[in-house]
């Protein structure tokens, strides 16, 4: 149907506003091909349309008011877009029941109105699309806060006024919870800004009901304030939660809370326009966000994935806050840290060549297949927990942890240059860092794995490996034969995983505290006294989630080639770092005597090996953690440029730091 059409029959009157909307988004709704130009060069002749014709214009604003005002509205506003209070399998089985037996749809509730004028399963898609400034240009022609004296409009505000009540109780509750109190315990002694909130709000509605005057102007300024301490408040149980460690419950009852104070806020700030007529420029653009957000929460609200992403969402930034605090202990900006990181590297690759050699040698047990896959994983898992004891680094391991430290500070990034130029010397900070911890893991590894075996060659008359193993050695490091990249990628997913068990057990130890339970174990303080029972405690603390880590890696790294092979599945793993150490007794094995052509695509298969463990553990680590707090690229385009600015002014920069001055050096000389 076209635009004049619909805008005829809604000057005309007389129908269902409900039918006219539904009919209004039928007509700007595109083809399945072309939808982004299709949806904008729509959207943008209505806006010109209903521009030059203001019967056109007054007839859809009529329609819309009458459709608000003639329904509930107060579900819309306190509950679309938010999270339920229910747990998540109770919501779970709503959804899965409503999948089997569709809910009813009530067309006197303005929050059902919602998925009867967008049916279609792409009107969010669609609606996405469509530039927000074309979407705010369209509520700014109606104006429909222009005259708050038609009775429509009053009735509207009456019902937002009422959803401010109910979200101020809400919120209210929510900062009752013992899991909040928990972590900021002053909220129990009477010193919270939630148990005030609704006073505000019931106080700034009586004073918004009699009259539009200066005391409900300063009531809502009040309130506003209010909200800024409730939202520090749940800022600090975030930190707090960081540190002490977080459940699942906290968590949810963090962004849940989160959800509701910004909804509240917007909720006044629309309302606000009544009294502030400076404040009507910003209206269109409040209104279109938070009808945006409804539409996609309504059509989100039977989607049995969109729960299971939500569950995904919080659970990745519970772990992934502990992974970020991690993470920086990964990133170098001095050159006293870069060469600390330097020698931790290097550290970890004299030890990697003798793993590399103990897993060569259990071979010759002739073990069964799933027997010789623990035993490959107890090799690793034990040599892993003895790098991280020597506080050696493995850089593989780094990825996963400087990932989330990297989405914390682009989910900050508004486009403000200040934070865009930290971002960059983070980045760079981070590939410095990263660039340094492979070159010692692999050079170290492959000369120390190259000079035992020559050193056994000549005092024994015999090679470590005989030459068919050398030859399946090399073999195996081949990248276009033998599926060595397919195998690191799988490598790199254990990473991944590995960093998300580090930080689970990291903070499940914090959160229940552990360390000081393990420190008053009687037995323990008996046998070591118990100041030594504290010192375990201690470093419980800071270590059992890399230990865990650890443990689950070297085991998920020795069993997947034996339950790939069990099962008559293409499975394996390429590590770089066991890489370059086999790369070593193989040439060793072959006495060097190997045609330089497989040489040097054995090295690069080496190299490509590391560059995939790495892309894959850190892409799907950066994935997660970007996820979990809701943020994405988009305010992060600029950082591009700069990167490239700063490689062509200085290229040594993202490989060698500056020396720094001696007062960075007592500063610590961080610059993120």
């Amino acid at each position: 149907m076209e635009l004049e059409t619909v805008f005829g029959r809604m000057v005309a009157g007389g129908e269902d506003p409900l039918i006219l909307t539904a009919l209004l988004v039928t007509a700007l709704r595109p083809p399945r091909r072309g939808g982004a130009e299709a949806a904008t060069a729509a959207w943008r002749e209505m806006n010109r349309l209903l521009a030059a014709n203001p019967a056109w214009r007054e007839a859809v604003r009529r329609t819309l008011l009458e459709l608000f005002a003639g329904r509930e509205q107060r579900p819309l506003y306190t509950e679309a877009g938010l999270l339920p209070n229910s747990g998540f399998f109770s919501e779970l089985r709503r959804r899965l029941a409503h999948r089997l037996l569709p809910e009813l749809v009530d067309e006197g509730d303005l929050r059902d109105c919602v998925r009867v004028v967008f049916a279609d399963s792409r009107d969010g898609e669609w609606l996405e699309v469509v530039p927000a400034e074309e979407r705010v240009a369209f509520w700014e022609l109606l104006d429909l806060g222009g005259a708050d004296d038609h009775p429509l409009v009053a009735t509207l505000l009456q019902q937002m006024l009422d959803s401010v009540m109910i979200l101020a109780h809400r919120i209210a509750a929510m900062g009752l919870e013992p899991e909040l109190q928990r972590v900021i315990p002053r909220l129990s002694s009477g010193e919270s800004p939630f148990g005030v909130l609704p006073v505000e709000a019931s106080r700034f509605v009586q004073q918004y009901r009699r009259a539009p005057g200066e005391e409900a102007a300063e009531d809502e300024r009040q309130l506003l304030v209010l909200l800024d301490q409730c939202r520090a408040t749940v800022a600090r149980a975030r930190q707090v939660a960081t540190t002490r460690g977080t459940s699942m419950s906290l968590t949810f009852l963090i962004v849940r809370l989160s959800q509701h104070l910004e909804r509240l806020e917007l909720l006044l700030r629309v309302l606000a326009v009544r009294f502030s007529p400076e404040a009507r420029a910003g209206l269109a653009e409040r209104w279109s966000a938070f009808l945006r957000d409804a539409l996609v929460g309504e059509r989100r609200r039977s989607s049995v994935s969109a729960l299971v992403s939500d569950l995904l969402s919080i659970l990745a930034l519970r772990v992934t806050e502990n992974a970020g605090r991690v993470g920086e202990h990964y990133i170098t900006a001095t050159r006293s840290e870069w060469l600390a990181l330097w020698r931790a590297a290097a550290g970890a690759g004299l030890l990697i060549p003798f793993m590399a050699l103990l897993k060569i040698g259990g071979y010759s047990l002739s073990l069964a297949v799933l027997n010789q896959g623990f035993l490959n994983g107890t090799i690793y898992a034990a040599g892993f927990v003895v790098v991280h004891l020597c506080h050696f680094t493995i850089a593989t391991k780094q990825p996963a942890m400087t990932a989330a430290t990297i989405a914390g500070s682009v989910s900050q990034v508004r486009g403000r240059l200040r934070d865009l130029e930290r971002l960059t010397t983070l980045v760079v900070d981070t590939f410095r860092s990263q660039s340094a911890a492979i070159a010692g893991n692999v050079m170290t590894a492959l000369l120390v794995a190259t000079s035992v075996a020559m050193v056994t060659h000549l005092l024994q008359g015999s090679h470590l490996v005989s030459r068919e193993t050398a030859r399946h050695l090399l073999h195996d490091l081949l990248p276009l034969e033998g599926g060595a990249l397919c195998y690191a990628a799988m490598a790199g997913v254990w990473l991944f995983v590995a960093g998300l068990v580090t930080g689970y057990v990291d903070n499940l130890a914090a959160y229940s505290r552990t360390g000081d339970r393990v420190a008053r174990l009687p037995w323990l303080a008996g046998v070591v006294g118990a100041e030594r029972a504290g010192r375990v405690g201690g470093y419980l603390d800071r270590n059992l989630g890399g230990l865990a880590g650890n443990v689950f890696f070297g085991f998920m790294l020795g069993l997947t080639p034996a339950v790939g092979k069990a099962l008559g599945l293409p499975i394996d793993i390429r590590h770089v770092a066991f890489a370059s150490a086999n790369l070593g007794y193989a040439l060793t094995g072959l006495d060097f005597r190997l045609d330089l052509v497989l040489l040097i695509r054995a090295g690069a298969g080496v190299a490509l090996i590391g560059l995939v463990n790495l892309a894959v553990s850190f892409t799907l680590a950066l994935w997660v953690a970007m996820r979990s707090r809701g943020a994405d690229f988009s305010g992060a385009r600029a950082l591009i440029p700069l990167l490239w600015r700063r490689f062509r002014t200085s290229p040594g920069r993202f490989f060698i730091p500056a020396r720094e001055s001696a007062s960075e050096e007592l500063m610590g000389g961080r610059s993120w």
